[in-house]
């Protein structure tokens, strides 16, 4: 039996120091992770560091200039050195309701996230 427990202990170690696995990456080199293809990937990278413009949506909500605004540490894209805060309540339906924010001192209502600074990827 304990012959058979040194061989078995001795075969796992030479399978494991034999089989090479590929590094994982070490960071940010913006290229695509496999999902899509390199014409996908900076297309859509693209459109996430478009700066937008009022007409676009800009806001009591949103008033960045791109979701890299928040997502670009430490490259665009990558992660947010922003904390979002997300309050609400459980709905009658049971699903989660955002606040009704008062705006335009207090003649309309819109429905939305609060966030540690106002702006947000929406």
């Amino acid at each position: 039996m304990k012959l058979f427990i040194v061989a078995a202990a001795l075969t796992l170690a030479l399978v494991s120091v034999t089989t090479q696995f590929p590094d994982a990456p070490a960071g940010f080199d913006e290229k695509t992770n496999g999902i899509v293809d390199d014409a996908t990937h900076q297309a859509d990278q693209m459109k996430f560091d478009e700066a937008e413009q009022p007409s676009d949506g800009l806001g009591p909500l949103y008033n960045a200039q791109s979701c890299r605004e928040c997502h670009q540490s430490p490259v665009s894209g990558a992660a947010s050195q922003v904390t979002e805060l997300r309050v609400g309540h459980q709905g009658p339906d049971g699903r989660f309701r955002t606040p009704d924010i008062p705006i335009a001192h207090g003649a309309e209502f819109i429905r939305s996230r609060v966030h540690q600074r106002p702006l947000s990827c929406q």
